[in-house]
């Protein structure tokens, strides 16, 4: 399957919306995985599990490290897709 930029952020934030803890706050890009979510270490994983699952891919645990905010993580799959080819646009 072939995704696009769009697809992937609203995927991502489709996943992550039942893992914030702070369920009434409306996310967006800049979105804070921890301040703002309340996303555990936990729920990372859980949230990491999703992710592969959903893109067919597989991330790496220091991947985690540099992501923050709702934006990197799409980012971080982005690029995983573009390298294999399955992104456009």
């Amino acid at each position: 399957m072939s995704w696009n930029r769009e697809h992937v952020r609203a995927k991502v934030m489709a996943i992550l919306k039942p893992h914030a803890q702070n369920g009434d706050q409306e996310l967006t890009g800049t979105s804070h995985l921890v301040a703002d979510l309340g996303i555990d270490s936990l729920g990372v994983m859980e949230v990491l599990a999703e992710l592969e699952d959903e893109f067919k891919l597989t991330i790496p645990d220091e991947a985690l490290r540099e992501v923050d905010t709702i934006d990197d993580v799409s980012r971080a799959i982005e690029a995983r897709l573009e390298k294999n080819g399955r992104l456009s646009g």
